[in-house]
């Protein structure tokens, strides 16, 4: 049974659901649920707002959201976290395989193997200036999974960036 519109809302918001029926069209003559939290027709929003919202984020740099996430699950478990997002270099190359680096998520591939990712060179030091690299997606990976070659460039890397330390 379809309620009026009022009674529809106030009933769907006391349930704390998200959408509410009215039975009725909306301006562009789709029978659809409507939103809670505007009022909308939801086959209109899908229509609209959500081709808006994906070609708006489509090349957002994303590295900044990265880092960001990386703060706040270090501070959640108590990894050290002194660096700032400007201090982080971004190179235009992947220091370890040599890819160029994308710092943008095109919507097509989430696992690009050249994105941008944020890299502890010694991960019991925590986000702390002189430990913290940007480095491909696919280099971070193969720390677990790597060819001969692919693991001599990680060494590499590695041993440049530590001064021949051993870690």
């Amino acid at each position: 049974m379809a309620y009026p519109k009022s009674i529809a809302l106030a009933l769907a918001r006391e349930q704390g659901k998200s959408v509410y029926e009215t039975g009725k069209p909306c301006k562009n003559s789709h029978i659809a649920p409507r939103l809670v939290s505007t009022r909308g027709c939801t086959q209109c929003y899908d229509e609209t707002y959500r081709e808006k919202d994906r070609q708006k984020y489509r090349y957002v740099n994303t590295f900044y959201q990265q880092f960001n996430q990386r703060r706040l699950n270090a501070i959640r478990k108590g990894i050290p976290f002194t660096i700032t997002f400007e201090e982080i270099e971004q190179p235009k190359y992947c220091p370890v395989l040599g890819l160029e680096l994308n710092y943008f998520w095109s919507g097509k591939d989430r696992r690009d193997t050249a994105k941008a990712c944020i890299d502890k060179l010694i991960p019991s030091l925590g986000y702390i200036p002189g430990n913290v690299f940007v480095i491909s997606w696919r280099a971070n990976f193969l720390k677990s999974n790597a060819s001969l070659d692919e693991l001599e460039k990680i060494s590499n890397y590695v041993r440049k960036n530590t001064n021949g330390k051993i870690i």
